[in-house]
């Protein structure tokens, strides 16, 4: 086929997906324009963004060519999500959405009826893209994501090329702004390819973008400079756009096809300059020019609905049915004698082959494409029975024991990767170092370590940027862990919110298959903020994480590293989830034995037996590891001033929005009394904001027999235990309420609960005293030893 030719047939397709993408935003009738329109076609609400939608389609027909000319499974990302009908044009089209709703949307008139009458309508389909689409990985209506998820979708993935359409609006987001250093990262030899496209069509929704008032030398030093071959598309210069692209489109599959033949062959390819395309094209490109007097087409007002009086206003209505006539939409396709719609021969050569099409790569659906993990043997890694209960360890060291193992066995799989926006030695996972490195795609000194072409630890400071690789990763099939400082985790909480709702959507969609699970470990914990100081203390993630569905959302607080294994090994099995795991990575006390972990596990909180009395007169509950040390540092003192009272321990180490403990759990109710008693006081000290967990446990009917401790919003730079001190979870503060709650139930006497309240406020202006003059927490607070 000549170029001519193809240019030919691209146009066609393009004004095929066009008159499509209009119709579904306006039509609820006459969808094929088949007689002038009235205002009776109209629905009577009209919703949608058309400006975007010819540059998708424009997009969408020209990666559909290189389909078909190199027999190469691509994805299609849409950054501007919100011009779903011109994608949804497209999946009908080519077939895909016949293909998995084939009573809904046959390939026929009735089919262009269904996805015309329910757009953007109630209980039918979104204005962005979703889950329901086949072949979406990002809904995009949130900008910023999609360069950083096509990103993830590529690694380990050699054949894929993803093409990302960024819109110059997205592009002003901080998550894309970040995302073009991803090219540090990515190996031309393990991994596929992006190519992305920034749609330069000038305007956001009210005004103009930064890139669209940039000059074509500008957009090229820029991107030059960001380590990428920049090829310029511009609907205003001499030639045809159509041949600009598709001479875009060919320079960038030959660079990139180069770039990964060079290092499949042994090369060490240096800085890989890949291809990017700068394509500048009209907004609302094709539609209505202009409307009394104010410009529409190549202008912010054509961002949304255009021309949106047509129901009642017949010159809007005229405007609107000269617009679809100008496709020619007859002339494109026809209703054969069975029904079927049959498009123009140059269209259909423009259809890829059904398993090559955008809609059905198979990697957007995870279930067979998902590579199980093989698991590392914990009773190999965690502390065994020789180990005294109270000996001191690191729960994340064991975590990064446990990363290192899994590498090792799932070496050949290459099913698994740590995103780590916070240095992984930070974290205390370096282990991870004795079996893999840090990729990194750009100059290695000498002098650097753990970094390699090939490494399967991603680090860059960007939690945005890693978090969508981990995205765009995970929901084709593999695993991934997201390591990062409790504090700033919340920089990702939208982008997690995101992620959680294209889980939950996909639910309910027969083609979608379960998907590893998305693993968020929270380390660098407040409690130890210490000298980093208030800045660095924020567990706000963990509370907004647990407002979502506790299908898709579990919090795993483990007390002690054996607990943080037994976690680990949990989280990477999960299907379907983001999981949360907070563990802190300084020297804490071991509280259970490997077998005494699972079966805490089980249910997500247990009564430690060899920490509690029978029959009870309180109940001190911790749920974190540090607020776990504190409570037990808590009952030694306890007993030692009330030696007569008795005291239940219960270990908290699971939470989602339905409250304590596993989905198992919850569904005995009647449990919550067994633990913790249906009649006795209760003080829970919690790593977090006490409010979380006041709502968890709002619909038991013994709630307000809780006293609930946590972080305060308090806070400076200080010493370890001057923390816990400051937000009232410290053992003083723990014994003070056990007393209170003892005095209250009328097993001590006035006398008893003033002298023990008295004296651990002495202890507590001791402490402060102490540190004052030291600089540092006493030695029995700092090196504490357990003893029952």
């Amino acid at each position: 086929m000549t170029q001519a030719h193809e240019i030919g047939a691209l146009k066609k397709f393009v004004r095929a997906t066009n008159f499509l993408a209009t119709s579904q935003i306006y039509l609820k009738q006459n969808v094929l324009h088949k007689r002038p329109l009235a205002h009776s076609d109209i629905k009577p609400r009209l919703l949608g963004h058309w400006g975007t939608c010819p540059g998708i389609n424009f997009v969408y027909a020209n990666v559909n060519r290189l389909i078909v000319k190199h027999k190469r499974p691509f994805l299609y990302l849409v950054g501007p999500g919100h011009g779903f009908p011109a994608v949804q044009a497209n999946l009908f089209i080519e077939g895909s959405l016949s293909h998995f709703y084939p009573d809904t949307i046959p390939y026929n008139e009735t089919g262009i009826e269904d996805i015309c009458k329910k757009f953007s309508a109630a209980y039918g389909y979104p204005s962005h893209a979703n889950p329901e689409a086949p072949g979406q990985i990002l809904e995009g209506g949130e900008l910023g994501y999609s360069l950083s998820v096509g990103f993830g979708a590529v690694l380990d993935n050699p054949d894929l090329i993803a093409t990302v359409l960024v819109g110059d609006g997205e592009s002003e987001t901080g998550p894309l702004a970040a995302s073009w250093y991803a090219n540090r990262l990515v190996n031309p030899a393990t991994c596929g390819a992006v190519l992305p496209i920034v749609h330069i069509n000038g305007y956001k929704i009210s005004g103009p973008t930064r890139m669209g008032r940039m000059s074509h030398e500008e957009l090229d030093l820029e991107f030059r400079g960001l380590g990428y071959h920049p090829i310029i598309v511009d609907d205003q210069l001499e030639e045809d756009v159509y041949v600009q692209m598709v001479n875009a489109m060919d320079t960038s599959y030959a660079m990139i096809t180069d770039i990964q033949t060079r290092a499949r062959a042994g090369e060490d390819i240096c800085k890989p300059r890949w291809p990017v395309i700068l394509m500048r094209t009209a907004k609302g490109w094709t539609g209505v020019a202009e409307d009394k007097g104010k410009k529409l087409e190549g202008n912010c007002e054509s961002h949304q609905v255009i021309v949106n009086k047509c129901a009642t206003d017949k010159a809007h209505l005229e405007a609107l049915d000269k617009w679809l006539a100008s496709y020619g939409f007859a002339e494109l396709c026809k209703i054969t004698e069975t029904g079927t719609i049959e498009f123009d021969a140059d269209i259909k050569s423009l259809i890829p082959p059904k398993e090559l099409t955008c809609g059905r790569q198979r990697l957007s659906y995870g279930g067979e494409v998902v590579r199980a993990l093989s698991n590392p043997d914990l009773t190999k890694l965690s502390y065994g029975p020789e180990v005294p209960r109270g000996h001191r360890g690191y729960s994340m060291n064991k975590m990064g024991e446990w990363m290192r193992e899994a590498f090792k066995l799932n070496r050949d799989q290459r099913n698994l990767r740590i995103f780590s926006p916070d240095e992984t030695y930070s974290n205390q996972l370096q282990a991870v170092f004795e079996e893999t490195d840090r990729a990194w795609q750009w100059p290695i000194e000498s002098w650097d370590q753990d970094m390699a072409r090939d490494g399967r630890v991603l680090e860059l400071l960007s939690e945005n940027l890693l978090f969508g690789m981990m995205h765009g990763y995970t929901v084709t099939g593999r695993h991934g862990m997201f390591p990062t400082y409790e504090a700033f985790s919340q920089v990702v909480s939208s982008m997690a919110d995101q992620y959680c709702k294209y889980v939950y959507a996909s639910q309910g969609v027969h083609f979608r298959k379960p998907l590893p699970s998305c693993n968020v470990v929270l380390s660098s914990l407040l409690e130890r903020q210490d000298h980093n100081g208030y800045s660095h203390q924020n567990p706000s993630f963990l509370g907004a994480m647990l407002e979502k569905h506790p299908e898709i959302i579990s919090a795993y607080l483990p007390a002690d590293a054996n607990s943080t294994l037994v976690y680990t090994e949990r989280a990477f099995a999960d299907r379907d989830k983001l999981n949360i795991i907070v563990a802190g990575k300084k020297e804490l006390p071991q509280w259970l034995s490997l077998e005494e972990a699972r079966r805490q596990a089980k249910d997500g909180l247990m009564v430690w037996d060899f920490a509690s009395d029978e029959n009870p007169d309180v109940v001190l509950a911790g749920c974190g590891d540090y607020a776990t040390q504190e409570c037990m540092a808590s009952l030694v003192l306890i007993r030692e001033l009330l030696p007569r009272v008795r005291v239940r321990f219960v270990s908290v180490s699971e939470l989602n929005s339905s409250g304590l403990g596993s989905r198992k759990f919850q569904q005995k109710p009647w449990m919550m009394d067994e633990i913790f008693t249906s009649d006795k006081g209760v003080v829970f000290n919690y790593h977090g904001y006490p409010n979380t967990i006041k709502k968890l446990i709002f619909d038991y009917k013994g709630c307000k027999r809780f006293r609930i401790k946590g972080y305060e919003e308090e806070g400076s730079t200080t010493t370890p235990f001057d923390m816990g001190v400051r937000n009232g979870t410290s053992r003083y503060h723990l014994v003070i309420d056990m007393a209170y709650k003892l005095f209250q139930q009328g097993v001590i006497d006035e006398t008893q609960h003033v002298a023990i309240t008295t004296d651990m406020l002495q202890r507590l202006v001791d402490h402060k005293n102490y540190i004052k003059a030291n600089g540092v927490d006493p030695t029995h607070i700092e090196n504490w030893v357990w003893t029952r």
